[in-house]
């Protein structure tokens, strides 16, 4: 009751609305009891990016969908007055726990990288055994390894490093010296982490605290993109007359296509030789953010529609048919008949037909490694067919979350009761920070998906906020921040990296970040013990 009194009473604050109690502050002592409320929440100033302009700073706000963004409610670990952090934990050298209940629903094969259940926690299993959560960062890899290099990451790598033996074997000594347990390589078309570098980066030389071993290990994981490949192939590998028009046609009609089955088996033929027999990889993600729900159900190539289904022309035939067969089991006479339950059960049918496709391909290529779902997106994640096709198929259902301070609770437990006997990871998020610079120059920060903060310290206040409350659910096995290196093009920065341009770690941030690692399972531990006391009453 009184835990609920606090949050009406910071929801009010948030909103404008005067409270009878509003001089009192989560920091009070509980009436009577001499006892400190459970969180002492933090205040973070953010913005918001709106149609090309940001918003005015702001700790609370209205956002899409009837949600309330509302930072005054930030935890920290610091704020958690009833939590004592630890100096250290004992793990084994990918950073898995060793003090964790018998595994249950383990799926995988052993000596790599599995999922499980245990004590009512979902976990990794590491290949030494141990019971990991894992946490990292993407695109790790110096300027000239990249999509798009620029001068301006040119000019800060041949200042810090010159060579890559020098880069990898810094950076990897920093990730493991700040707690980071995951990473990616992150080429366009999937690859490995090139031999020169690859030691160094997933087996740096570090001696973590308790450790088992001097030397960390760190795991990773890449994308095969699948669909996104087939498409990008088609008229130089596989015959079609012209280019794939994205603005005309969503790229899932693809999937009925005659050729895409044997196109996805030859791929992940090709693709998962470079993976096979490796214990640092986790596993495929099988593509990212593909159109199955678009916002609002406002587009037709932004989400799956059946009326744009059954419109398609003789070139993608297999996608129609697929829409007209439909309409035949489900006994819709015609166009007008169709309702909006039909659309969401037309939209669970493609879905299911491409994780099905795509997981018995990747299966039959590298039986060894997980399949860690499509990192669903938007409205995507927010489908309970979506989410459960992904959940069918693949091993781990992967969400990249984005337009949020923290998690919502309505989601949560909706997403739990989706993925069934699945773990869900977060594959993406972040925030930016107003802070950043490239020589004195402030970052326009107008790029991605990530909010705005003021400083590197309130990006470290957001992160610990974020994953504490994925920890809470105890579905989450896993989050990855996108991403290593800020970006800059044209002369415009962007600040999602734990670098900056000029390669110079972000140490506020990092050792937030840091805090929250070293503390990890003894916060899931918390966490785990309040839930199993919530359960007794």
């Amino acid at each position: 009751m009184m835990k609920t009194k606090w949050m009406l009473l910071a929801l009010c604050g948030c909103l404008g609305f005067a409270c009878a109690d509003d001089n009192l502050t989560p920091d009070d002592e509980r009436p009577g009891t001499g006892e400190k409320e459970e969180y002492s929440y933090t205040a973070v100033e953010f913005r918001r990016l709106v149609n090309g302009s940001f918003r005015g700073w702001t700790t609370c706000e209205a956002i899409a969908g009837g949600e309330v963004a509302d930072a005054t409610q930030t935890r920290t670990v610091a704020g958690m007055n009833r939590f004592r952090p630890v100096d250290f934990h004992v793990e084994t050298p990918w950073g898995g726990r060793l003090d964790y209940g018998t595994p249950q629903t383990v799926r995988g094969t052993e000596g790599y990288f599995r999922v499980a259940q245990a004590d009512g926690r979902w976990y990794f299993l590491d290949p030494d055994g141990g019971a990991v959560i894992l946490h990292g960062t993407q695109h790790v890899r110096p300027y000239h390894m990249d999509d798009t290099p620029t001068a301006e990451h040119e000019a800060g790598y041949k200042a810090r490093f010159g060579t890559d033996a020098a880069w990898s074997a810094e950076t990897g000594r920093m990730l493991a010296s700040y707690g980071i347990n995951y990473i990616s390589y992150g080429a366009k078309r999937i690859a490995r982490f090139p031999d020169d570098i690859r030691d160094n980066l997933l087996s740096p030389e570090y001696a973590a605290p308790g450790s088992i071993s001097g030397r960390r290990k760190i795991a990773y994981g890449e994308n095969l993109y699948l669909l996104r490949t087939f498409m990008w192939d088609m008229t130089s590998k596989l015959g079609y007359d012209k280019a794939f028009d994205t603005g005309k046609y969503n790229r899932l009609v693809l999937v009925f296509e005659p050729k895409f089955k044997e196109y996805v088996e030859q791929l992940a033929q090709e693709k998962c030789a470079d993976f096979v027999g490796d214990p640092h990889f986790v596993g495929y993600y099988l593509d990212n953010e593909l159109p199955f729900v678009a916002y609002e159900n406002s587009s037709n190539t932004l989400g799956v529609e059946l009326k744009h289904f059954l419109s398609l022309p003789d070139t993608y035939s297999g996608a129609r048919e697929f829409a007209r067969d439909f309409m035949t089991r489900e006994g819709i006479a015609s166009e007008s008949a169709i309702t909006p339950a039909h659309r969401e059960k037309f939209r669970a049918e493609v879905a299911e037909n491409y994780f099905r496709i795509t997981t018995e391909a990747v299966r039959k290529a590298d039986p060894q490694h997980l399949i860690l779902g499509a990192r669903l997106h938007d409205w995507s994640k927010y489908t309970r067919g979506i989410v459960e096709a992904c959940a069918r198929y693949c091993d781990v259902v992967s969400i990249n979350y984005y337009a949020r301070w923290q998690p919502e609770p309505g989601f949560m437990a909706d997403l739990a009761m989706w993925c069934g006997d699945r773990p869900f990871i977060v594959s993406e998020f972040y925030v930016k920070a107003a802070d950043a610079a490239y020589k004195g120059r402030p970052y326009v920060n107008t790029d991605g998906g990530g909010w705005l903060v003021r400083t590197q310290k309130n990006r470290g206040e957001f992160y610990q906020n974020f994953c504490l409350r994925l920890l809470e659910t105890r579905r989450c096995a896993g989050w990855m921040h996108f991403e290593y290196a800020d970006g800059y093009q044209d002369g415009r920065g962007t600040n999602k990296g734990l670098v900056s341009v000029e390669y110079q770690p972000y140490t506020e941030y990092l050792a937030m970040m840091k805090t929250l690692h070293d503390n990890l399972y003894a916060l899931a531990s918390y966490y785990d013990d309040a839930a199993e006391a919530d359960t007794d009453l």
